[in-house]
């Protein structure tokens, strides 16, 4: 009697242990689907995946069904150090065209004033507590790429997302993190993987509560 107690209690422990590990994934799962961008299904694949586990949560599962995601470039020994915003921009770079390489695209360049723009975006959001691509005075992506000076008559595309972290900076592990949300997420990868786009802007603006607001952009 007391051994089948023993055992009904460690198969209690083992389905509140898995309900933790499935609820993360599956709220951000149907937070995305409300936002109107929806996770690819592969998601769970390698959210859920023991090489995620082992691999301390720098594992990005290989993508789906016809397109492909790269191995992290942060590592144990480096994910976690503070970095500037140039370091940051230009791994962010590193991470979206290490994607494009694998799914047969050709690179992007860095762009000064869509980096602007992208960075003032996050600021923005982060200094007024909103989360849109639209502006509290209405401005889109495209207009704030042109009032900074950007090529009229250019395709220009945008992706944001929003995270609350522990740390006060930037780091390469939430850039990492920040890419392959992006590319398991169906709306952000059409971005990500458009043929017509060449140049490639990114802000990211943290607060003393620990929010990060992060920006790509994106033009012909």
């Amino acid at each position: 009697m007391r051994t089948k107690s023993k055992v009904d209690i460690w198969w209690r422990y083992f389905f509140l242990f898995t309900a933790l590990i499935i609820s993360r994934p599956t709220f951000h799962f149907v937070n995305q689907a409300l936002r109107g961008h929806p996770l690819d299904f592969n998601y769970f694949w390698s959210e859920l995946s023991l090489e995620k586990i082992l691999a301390a949560g720098l594992y990005n599962g290989d993508g789906g069904a016809d397109w492909n995601i790269g191995k992290p470039k942060a590592t144990i020994w480096n994910a976690e150090q503070l970095r500037s915003l140039p370091e940051i921009r230009e791994f962010a770079l590193e991470l979206v065209n290490r994607d494009r390489s694998l799914n047969y695209l050709p690179n992007l360049r860095q762009d000064t004033i869509l980096s602007l723009a992208a960075q003032r975006h996050a600021e923005d959001m982060l200094a007024r507590n909103y989360f849109s691509h639209i502006s509290l005075e209405g401005k889109s992506p495209r207009d704030r790429y042109l009032s900074l000076g950007g090529t009229p008559g250019k395709g220009v595309a945008e992706n944001i997302l929003q995270s609350n972290t522990q740390g006060f900076g930037f780091t390469y592990g939430e850039a990492e993190k920040f890419q392959r949300g992006w590319m398991y997420s169906n709306g952000h990868r059409e971005n990500l993987l458009a043929v017509q786009y060449t140049k490639f802007g990114y802000g990211i603006a943290t607060g003393v509560d620990g929010r990060i607001y992060a920006v790509q952009m994106f033009a012909e």
